[in-house]
């Protein structure tokens, strides 16, 4: 059953985003997991209603939100409206992939609603037009359509890619990865280590 992502966005609050506290704390851990203070052009896969891509904007040069849903991008839009550096399209990235180079890819709640081999594709696009991190942050629990569990999806994309773990968390709700094209860390690139 294909999910219908327009449903939820007639909620201005889809799935909570603003009411949970886990929704509020999830959005604060990834952004501090993305390893550089300023993130250059960045893609955000699944943007929703913008709220991950609002705490963004300001270390970004450049951003380009996608969702699938209209609704979503709508939303998206109206919160985002006055930030000159975002872009947000509607997009399906299995068959629309942007043309123009990421430093930075964001993939959340995404990638579980791919089969395995677009979640194969979707890792050759990333690793031929990045150039440093994706970020990968998944709900851990089943729900009726999920196609590929979250640490599979994860596994996949890290194979994919070739690509080095820099950051990694997981509690019983959700698995982040952040996965790098260079392996220095942090502390050696800011020539602290």
């Amino acid at each position: 059953m294909k999910p219908d992502f327009d449903a939820p966005h007639l909620d201005p609050d889809p799935w909570g985003y603003q009411k949970h506290w886990y929704e509020r704390r999830r959005r604060q851990l990834i952004a501090a997991m993305l390893p550089n203070e300023k993130l250059g052009c960045v893609l955000e896969i699944g943007c929703s209603s913008g709220l991950m891509t609002q705490l963004l904007a300001p270390r970004a040069s450049q951003l380009l939100a996608v969702d699938v849903s209209a609704k979503a991008v709508e939303l998206a839009r109206e919160r985002l409206q006055g930030l000159p550096q975002v872009q947000v399209l509607q997009a399906d990235i299995t068959r629309d992939w942007p043309q123009q180079a990421f430093t930075h890819i964001l993939l959340c709640d995404v990638a579980y609603y791919l089969e395995q081999a677009q979640i194969r594709q979707l890792a050759r696009n990333i690793a031929r037009q990045a150039t440093g991190v994706l970020l990968l942050a998944h709900w851990r629990h089943a729900f009726e359509q999920v196609a590929t569990p979250a640490q599979a999806a994860h596994d996949l994309l890290r194979e994919g890619t070739g690509w080095h773990g820099l950051a990694h968390y997981e509690d019983e709700d959700l698995l982040v990865d952040v996965l790098g094209a260079d392996a220095t860390s942090i502390a050696r690139k800011e020539g602290i280590a």
